[in-house]
């Protein structure tokens, strides 16, 4: 009796695998559609809406992002009909956006970003509560440009901070160790 329902059990399972049919799917096109690159003859910029895997990865490297994500090339070669000599792509998220000024050879000629309450370094926090006892943090602004290429040359943070009925702003420039340093506080 066992060996009847073991060859019962063996018959079954094998049927069942090979009644599995292979289902095949007809071929996925994708094709390239230029008109998404086009300028904004409006405002001779292009917008872009970034959407984030995890909140805070735009602003953790903004530049790193847009060099990995956007090219340049297909969007300059879309619009080489229309003769610029310069390009400006925005990036935009909800708390903040790149702007990356290209010339007519991709080149970064410029950016600047700009993002609001952003979480501070750890390292640069501290420093503030220390020098501002009493205060706490009310807003946040992170403010980065490069003058040329991919490399930031001036970052800072500007943070407002309150005590009651007293308020301060503080600038705090960004060096490359992020650990900063209080530039000016105006009452």
């Amino acid at each position: 009796m066992k060996k009847l329902i073991l060859s019962l059990l063996c018959f079954t399972i094998v049927g069942m695998v090979y009644s599995q049919g292979i289902i095949k799917l007809d071929e996925l096109r994708m094709d390239f559609n230029p008109k998404s690159l086009e300028i904004d003859e409006t405002s001779n910029s292009l917008t872009f809406q970034v959407s984030e895997d995890y909140v805070g990865q735009f602003h953790a490297n903004p530049l790193k992002y847009a060099r990995e994500n956007f090219s340049i090339e297909d969007f300059i070669e879309a619009n080489q009909d229309k003769g610029y000599d310069k390009y400006t792509v925005s990036f935009i998220t909800n708390k903040g956006k790149l702007k990356v000024n290209y010339n007519r050879n991709g080149e970064v000629i410029s950016s600047n970003q700009r993002f609001v309450d952003v979480n501070l370094p750890n390292r640069t926090l501290v420093k503030i509560l220390r020098a501002n006892e009493g205060y706490s943090i009310v807003g946040t602004k992170h403010l980065a440009f490069t003058k040329s290429g991919w490399t930031i040359d001036k970052e800072y943070y500007k943070v407002k901070l309150e005590n009651g009925k007293n308020k301060k702003n503080v600038k705090m420039n960004v060096t490359r160790d992020a650990t900063g340093y209080a530039v000016a506080t105006l009452e």
